[in-house]
């Protein structure tokens, strides 16, 4: 039996509908009629993350599924990553960086690594990482760069797709070139290559969930 994989996938643009979580919403159709699979996206504009106060309350006080002093959208957003086999990041490129949304959000997961109840529940899951920049070499591997580096903090598997070293890249403005034409918002669906890179990270995810997946099961029934 081919085990089960469910994705979530988490849009850092403060812009709702636009080129990230358009990115986005087409790399997780990419994997629709594969049997066994099953997708949500996540847009961090329709929800409150506050920054971490860095204040250790989660390394002695979680109890009871509560993972952080914080009160807002987190605590209905922490299940749903623990529930998922693939955790897919993605970020507009500012300034060469993440955006402030997803670094929010990152600094957020940090019961991960030292809560008393949650350090360690997201070892041998699978990450993946997408960017996009509205022109070439405006800070995409650094962005990837970013995001991986927290997968690899709380042991996660990073997942790389066919096109590309750290993750999905692409471009919301015309080969990369910071043109537009006429009213199209969306010009990263335009950018083939980043579409597929996208597609392939995510593709790339499930392969990974899955290898794991059927290996603890064998390991648990020899």
């Amino acid at each position: 039996m081919i085990p089960e994989v469910r994705i979530t996938a988490v849009c850092g643009s403060p812009v709702r509908g636009g080129n990230v979580e358009a990115l986005m919403q087409r790399a997780l159709e990419s994997q629709e009629g594969t049997p066994g699979v099953y997708g949500e996206l996540v847009s961090l504009a329709e929800h409150k993350v506050a920054d971490c106060r860095h204040c250790n309350w989660c390394l002695r006080r979680q109890s009871g599924g509560k993972r952080c002093a914080v009160e807002d959208d987190m605590a209905a957003l922490y299940p749903r990553i623990e529930k998922a086999d693939a955790l897919i990041l993605a970020t507009p490129v500012y300034f060469g960086r993440l955006s402030g949304y997803m670094a929010a959000f990152i600094d957020r997961m940090r019961p991960y690594v030292h809560g008393n109840e949650s350090a360690g529940m997201l070892r041998d899951k699978v990450g993946g990482s997408i960017a996009v920049a509205w022109f070439r070499m405006a800070g995409l591997e650094t962005a990837l760069l970013t995001m991986n580096q927290f997968f690899h903090a709380v042991n996660m598997i990073v997942a790389t797709p066919e096109f590309g070293l750290q993750g999905g890249s692409a471009f919301s403005s015309l080969e990369g070139l910071g043109k537009r034409e006429g009213d199209d918002r969306l010009l990263v669906l335009r950018d083939e290559l980043g579409m597929a890179a996208a597609a392939s990270t995510v593709s790339r995810a499930v392969e990974l969930a899955r290898l794991l997946k059927a290996g603890r099961r064998a390991l648990e029934n020899p």
